[in-house]
C-alpha cells in the first residue's frame, strides 16, 4: 500500500514539474521577438540611443535660438549692495565763502555752530587761493538697492547671432537625419548578415543530414560486401569535416544577432528570431532599377557641409559687424541709505533714478577685430576646398556602389545557374556510384561543389543587398 502511495506521489510530482516546464517553454516561445527587416528598422529608429541623442540635440538648439531672441528683450536686474567705509573721503572747496560770517549765532544750536566752524575753516582761502583744510564726507555704512533695466536698441551682432542659431537648428536636424540614414544602413547590413549566417548554417545542416544518410547507406553496402571499407572511411571523414563548418556558422549567427540587437537598442538577453531568407529578395532585386538622377542632392554629408559653410559665412559677417556702432538704453531706480550704525529701523532711504542712452563707436582695439575677420575669411576658403574633396569622394563611392550592384546581379544569375547544375551533377554522380560506375571520391567532389555553389549564391545576394544599402546611404534616400 505504501509503495502505491509513493508511486502516486512521484507521478503527481512529475506531472507538476512537467506542467511548470511546459508553461515556461510556452512563455519563452510567446516572448520571443520575431522580426523582419521593417520591424528591425522601426525598433532601431525608436530605441537606438543615438537617435534619442539626435532628437535631444535638436531641442537643445531650439532652446539656444530662443535664448538668442532673449538678448533683444529688456534685461531687468534687482540690485542690492552694501559698502563699509574704511577711510572716509576728504573734500576741498576753493572760492570766497566770506558770506558765511554774516549769520546770527543765536539761531543755531551748539552742534550746528560746531559744524559751521569746521566748514568755515575748510573753506577759508589760503595765500594761494585754495582752502588749507578739507572736510571728510560720507558715513561708515552705505546701503543701495533698486532696479536696473537695460535694452539694446541697435546691436547688429545680436541680430546676426539669431541667424546663426537658426542655422544651428537646421544643422542639428540634418545631423539627426544623417544619423537615421547611417542607422538604417547599419541595421540593414546587420540584418542581411544575420540572414546570411542563418542560411549558411542551414546549408551545412542540410549537407550534414544528407551525408549522414549516405554514410548509413554506404555502411549497409559495406556489410553486404558491395563497397570497400575505403568508401566507409571516406564518407565518415567527410561527415565529420562538416561539423566545424556548422559550429562556425552557428557562432557567426550568434555574433550577427548580437550586433543587430545592439543597433536596435534592445537587451542581448531578449530571445529573438528573424523571419525570411536571402532568397526572398531575389525577385525584388530585378524589379528595382538604379535611378537616373545621381546628383546626390539629398546626400546628408553634402547638406551638412553646406549648412556649415552657411554658418561660417554668417560668422564672417558677424566679425565684420564688430566694426559697427551700437546703441543701448538704460534705466535705474535706486534707494540709498548712509549711516554709522546698524539700527535699521531708524535708517532714512533716499531715492534717485537715472535714464540714459549709450552710443558706442568702435575705434581701435589693437587690430583684434581686423584679424578675426581675416580668420573667418580663411575658414570659408578652407570649407570650399574641403567640399570639393568631399564631393569627389562621394562621386567615386557612388560609382563603385553602382558597379558593385551590376556585378552582383551578374553573380547572382551565374551562381543560381551553377546551383542547379551542381545539384543535377550530384544526383547523377550518386546514381553512377549506386550502379558501380562511379567512386566515392566523385560523390564527395560533387557534394562539395553543390555546397560551395549554395554558399556562393547566398553570398552574392548578400553582396548585392549590402551594395544597395550603401548606395542608398550615398544618395540620401531609399530606392
Amino acid at each position: 500500500m505504501m509503495k502505491i502511495e509513493r508511486s502516486v506521489m512521484i507521478l503527481l510530482l512529475l506531472g507538476v514539474l512537467f506542467g511548470l516546464w511546459a508553461t515556461t517553454a510556452y512563455a519563452q516561445q510567446t516572448d520571443t521577438l520575431r522580426i523582419d527587416l521593417n520591424t528591425a528598422l522601426d525598433i532601431a529608429l525608436s530605441e537606438n540611443p543615438n537617435m534619442k541623442v539626435a532628437d535631444m540635440e535638436i531641442t537643445k538648439k531650439q532652446y539656444a535660438k530662443k535664448s538668442a531672441y532673449g538678448t533683444l528683450l529688456p534685461q531687468i536686474d534687482l540690485i542690492g549692495q552694501y559698502q563699509r567705509t574704511l577711510k572716509r573721503q576728504t573734500m576741498y572747496l576753493d572760492g570766497d565763502f566770506s558770506m558765511l560770517g554774516n549769520f546770527d549765532p543765536s539761531k543755531f544750536t551748539p552742534e550746528e555752530l560746531k559744524i559751521l566752524d569746521v566748514l568755515g575753516r575748510a573753506m577759508a582761502p589760503a595765500e594761494g587761493g585754495s582752502s588749507n583744510e578739507g572736510i571728510q564726507v560720507g558715513r561708515k555704512n552705505s546701503w543701495t538697492t533698486g532696479v536696473n533695466v537695460s535694452l539694446p536698441l541697435v546691436v547688429p551682432s545680436l541680430w546676426k547671432n539669431i541667424q546663426i542659431s537658426q542655422v544651428d537648428i537646421e544643422l542639428a536636424m540634418e545631423e539627426a537625419r544623417s544619423s537615421k540614414i547611417n542607422l538604417r544602413n547599419q541595421v540593414k547590413k546587420a540584418f542581411f548578415s544575420l540572414l546570411l549566417a542563418k542560411d549558411s548554417y542551414e546549408v551545412f545542416k542540410e549537407t550534414y543530414r544528407t551525408d549522414s544518410i549516405n554514410l548509413d547507406d554506404i555502411k549497409n553496402k559495406f556489410k553486404q560486401g558491395i563497397v570497400p571499407e575505403y568508401d566507409v572511411i571516406t564518407a565518415d571523414v567527410r561527415l565529420k569535416s562538416i561539423i566545424p563548418n556548422i559550429l562556425q556558422a552557428d557562432n557567426m549567427k550568434k555574433i550577427a544577432e548580437l550586433q543587430l540587437k545592439m543597433l536596435m537598442g534592445i537587451d542581448s538577453e531578449v530571445p529573438m528570431t528573424v523571419s525570411g531568407a536571402l532568397s526572398d529578395y531575389e525577385e525584388s532585386m530585378f524589379q528595382q532599377l538604379i535611378p537616373a538622377d545621381t546628383s546626390m542632392v539629398e546626400n546628408s554629408d553634402l547638406k551638412q557641409f553646406d549648412l556649415q559653410s552657411n554658418k561660417a559665412q554668417k560668422a564672417y559677417e558677424l566679425q565684420k559687424l564688430q566694426f559697427a556702432p551700437t546703441l543701448t538704453s538704460s534705466f535705474n531706480y535706486m534707494y540709498m541709505s548712509q549711516n554709522n550704525d546698524f539700527r535699521f529701523r531708524d535708517y532714512r532711504w533716499d531715492p534717485y533714478s537715472v535714464v540714459g542712452v549709450t552710443l558706442s563707436i568702435p575705434l581701435f582695439n589693437g587690430g583684434q577685430r581686423y584679424y578675426n575677420v581675416k580668420q573667418s575669411q580663411i575658414q570659408l576658403w578652407q570649407l570650399q576646398e574641403q567640399r570639393k574633396d568631399l564631393e569627389r569622394s562621394l562621386k567615386l563611392s557612388l560609382k563603385n556602389n553602382i558597379d558593385l550592384i551590376h556585378k552582383n546581379i551578374e553573380q547572382i544569375v551565374a551562381t543560381q545557374s551553377s546551383v542547379e547544375q551542381a545539384r543535377k551533377g550530384y544526383e547523377i554522380t550518386r546514381k553512377r556510384y549506386e550502379t558501380g560506375l562511379g567512386t566515392i571520391v566523385d560523390v564527395n567532389a560533387a557534394a562539395l561543389a553543390m555546397t560551395s555553389a549554395e554558399l556562393q549564391y547566398r553570398n552574392a545576394i548578400y553582396d548585392y543587398l549590402a551594395a544597395k544599402a550603401d548606395l542608398e546611404k550615398v544618395l540620401g534616400y531609399e530606392l
